[in-house]
């Protein structure tokens, strides 16, 4: 696991995360993505969003839960 990986991580399991209150986690979730997704967008339910190319034919979802 490369040092970026490893800090994301890190910050991952020191972010009070429970459930109706992801607000914290999901913001380390946003700095991290920033560094790779071309667009970033919260939807109306907190959602985080982060897309690499967004206008590609084809598009892979990868889903995770941010509260513990």
């Amino acid at each position: 696991m490369d040092a970026s990986s490893l800090d994301f991580l890190k910050k991952l399991l020191h972010s009070p995360a429970p459930s109706g209150y992801e607000g914290p986690i999901q913001n380390v979730v946003r700095e991290f993505a920033g560094g790779f997704a071309d667009e970033i967008t919260t939807d109306l339910h907190g959602n985080v969003i982060a897309a690499v190319n967004p206008d590609a034919e084809r598009r892979v979802m990868f889903a995770g839960h941010c509260d513990q």
